[in-house]
């Protein structure tokens, strides 16, 4: 028989989200939020499920996740059918799982477990909309509810994160003019270009070091055009580059560092546009990272040691390799702090699972520094 907490992850995962269509989920996450005793529970308006439990004044602590996920893709290629939310070998598998339904099972239990051991203030669990395109939810949260400290719960195998690089979708447009292969030499070859500019991309000097280990330049495509005919000189080329930018590194200064090695004056190169228009026009995410001595992450390391070690496990800190959430929830100048049952590696992939101690450990984790972040003070005393 399951407990309550797997049961919740399971259904979470056999309730499709699949990006803009969240809405079977959410439902899940609000129906858990009125049986385990929230004061509130809501749709707002882009559709994130908020579940809230208020216990006076003092501090207002959130615990965040997102409801969405990718695409189940061919489900003959999954062990266990990917909406099945079933549990095999002690480890629950299927879409969501680590990537980041059974984090959202976790807060709504950790929650209710903060409650019923008492605490002064207010602590919110969101599950949040569109985190996989460009964080609509996230963005909306941060701009209508107040909060002083996140934990975000994207899988990091009960590792306490800390931060992350940002990613930048940066294409290099490349001139040329059109001829007849057999005679090349009447046109202009973009892809010579291309070529060109892809050696000196080898050689930029990039930031290094840090907590987040540098940025980085990684060309990942190109598309030249016209690409219907094999005996064409190509009249124009389209370079991608996957930039991994550091904090300090916004748009514009990721632009001009891949400009600056650009060899011919008509080079273009700008920002990726997502198709989505407005603040998430460009396929840009910032960098992240949280700092190491705030009064939230100090207290957060405590707790998170403290209910490690009473399963046996080791606190870890790190930072992760993948984008999250963490610098829109940060805009409130909140500190984000990184915390999730399952393996990294495991998202999007048809072999997605996580262990079911990690959803208890993570529960307990989650519990223990919604109760020490939001204990009862004494007058003008401070986390």
């Amino acid at each position: 028989m399951q407990d309550s907490l797997v049961s919740l992850a399971s259904e979470l995962i056999k309730a499709p989200s699949q990006t803009g269509k969240e809405g079977p989920a959410a439902a899940v996450m609000l129906e858990a939020f009125e049986a385990n005793g929230f004061d509130e529970a809501y749709l707002d308006e882009v559709g994130n499920a908020i579940g809230v439990i208020r216990r006076g004044e003092g501090r207002t602590l959130m615990l965040n996740g997102h409801i969405d996920t990718v695409p189940v893709g061919d489900p003959d290629l999954w062990p266990y059918p990917p909406l099945s939310g079933a549990v095999v070998n002690e480890r629950l598998w299927g879409r969501g799982a680590c990537d980041m339904k059974s984090a959202l099972a976790c807060m709504v239990m950790a929650a209710s477990d903060a409650a019923a051991a008492g605490f002064e203030g207010t602590l919110i669990v969101s599950g949040v909309v569109q985190e996989e395109v460009g964080g609509l939810g996230a963005r909306h949260i941060a701009a209508t509810l107040a909060y002083d400290a996140v934990v975000l719960g994207e899988p990091s195998k009960c590792r306490m994160m800390l931060g992350h690089r940002g990613a930048n979708v940066v294409e290099v447009v490349f001139p040329g003019a059109i001829a007849h292969a057999a005679r090349a030499s009447l046109g202009e070859n973009a892809l010579a270009h291309v070529a060109r500019y892809v050696l000196a991309l080898e050689g930029l000097e990039l930031p290094r070091g840090g907590a987040l280990g540098g940025s980085s330049a990684t060309p990942t495509r190109v598309v030249s055009s016209p690409s219907d005919s094999t005996n064409v000189v190509p009249g124009s080329a389209v370079l991608t580059v996957d930039y991994r930018s550091v904090p300090g590194e916004g748009p514009a200064e990721v632009v001009e560092r891949l400009r600056s090695i650009a060899h011919d004056e008509r080079i273009v190169v700008r920002i990726a546009d997502s198709g989505r228009g407005g603040e998430d026009a460009l396929r840009s995410t910032a960098a992240y990272l949280a700092d190491p001595d705030a009064p939230a992450v100090r207290v957060a390391r405590e707790a998170f040691g403290r209910a490690l070690a009473a399963v046996g496990r080791r606190f870890e800190e790190d930072v992760w390799w993948f984008c999250t959430d963490a610098p829109h929830l940060a805009r409130r100048g909140a500190a984000v702090i990184g915390f999730g049952p399952g393996e990294e590696e495991l998202a999007h992939t048809t072999n997605e699972s996580v262990a079911v101690a990690d959803l208890h450990a993570a529960r307990r984790a989650y519990a223990e520094f919604a109760k020490a972040y939001l204990a009862r003070r004494k007058n003008g005393e401070t986390a």
